[in-house]
């Protein structure tokens, strides 16, 4: 299907460099702001849908939507795409980090494998000939039971929709993922794409497989190439943006 591409200007990101062991720096951006609309931080959308596009700041955190948004090719709900993206501005080479707070209010249709109607890409390719991005692989889904890698190589069983949950991405220089939520372990993958772009929303048009969902800041930290035996210090989000419910 054709979809229509949605081009939003760009805007500077805050980035933070910090001093680790042995002087190794670490450089550490917050790619969004859940206080802000993704357009006024930069962010690009891939979309079919109905214009404007739903998605809501309280202040705090950011609410999307694809339940019942009409698709602009037949103007009928139930295959609305809707996702952000946006590079990073630095690259992933000695490994990275990405943190954000997420909550599922409700799915519609559950995942299938490589499509999700709520899911966050810690790394994809330009999505500019291929509306879904890529390594779909890689994505991490978000159902009302559990989250899990696209490829459906390993899920991890939780509720999504209890409250906001920290969610961290962790990749080393050996290309080794691990994704935690609060702190736990949940997944790990091996021979990670490390490409500096990163993206969150609904990125399928099958019938059916949307969400809504709210998500607070997006924080990346990109490890130096060469480093100590210590890891450098890792900012976390402060406990005023964890929402608790909502």
């Amino acid at each position: 299907m054709r979809v229509r591409k949605i081009i939003i200007p760009f805007a500077l990101v805050s980035v933070f460099f910090f001093v680790g062991c042995g002087g190794a720096q670490s450089r550490q951006a917050t790619m969004l702001n859940g206080s802000q609309l993704p357009q006024d931080k930069g962010w690009l959308v891939m979309s079919n849908a109905v214009s404007p596009v739903d998605i809501v700041t309280d202040g705090q955190t950011l609410t999307l939507n694809t339940i019942g948004v009409l698709s602009n090719d037949d103007q009928r709900p139930g295959k609305a795409v809707v996702w952000f993206y946006k590079d990073v501005p630095f690259d992933f080479d000695g490994g990275f980090s990405i943190e954000f707070t997420l909550k599922v209010h409700k799915v519609e249709r559950s995942h299938n494998l490589y499509d999700a109607g709520i899911m966050f890409y810690g790394s994809t390719k330009d999505p500019s000939d291929n509306f879904t991005g890529s390594p779909r692989s890689q994505i991490l889904f978000f159902d009302e039971n559990a989250i899990g890698w696209g490829d459906e190589t390993e899920m991890f069983t939780m509720d999504t929709t209890d409250t906001f949950h920290t969610y961290t991405l962790r990749v080393n220089d050996s290309r080794v993922a691990k994704v935690y939520v609060d702190e736990t372990l949940a997944l790990t993958r091996e021979e990670w794409e490390g490409i500096p772009r990163i993206g969150f929303g609904d990125m399928t048009n099958e019938l059916g497989v949307n969400g809504r969902f709210s998500i607070g800041d997006i924080i990346v930290t990109a490890q130096p190439r060469i480093g100590s035996s210590r890891p450098a210090p890792r900012r976390l989000i402060p406990p005023s943006r964890r929402s608790s419910g909502g």
